[in-house]
């Protein structure tokens, strides 16, 4: 799921770099990208809750650690 979002997220930016598209149309792509992120950043630290502590070990994270970045608002990276 992940890698599709992030072949999305690769996507909308590359496309709200063109000159060639209206002003407006530029604005939504922009606006989309944030929200994309925004989710796949929502998503993310709610998996991260619920990762058992052999799950956390595995990647290298504390229980601490998960809870704090669990924790944070969606829109801060």
């Amino acid at each position: 799921m992940a890698l599709s979002i992030q072949s999305h997220v690769h996507d909308l930016s590359a496309l709200s770099a063109r000159p060639t598209l209206a002003p407006a149309v530029r604005i939504t792509v922009k606006i989309a990208f944030v929200l994309m992120t925004w989710d796949e950043t929502y998503r993310t630290r709610r998996s991260l809750k619920r990762l058992t502590l052999d799950q956390l070990d595995d990647i290298g994270v504390s229980r601490s650690q998960a809870m704090k970045e669990a924790k944070r608002p969606f829109w801060k990276r």
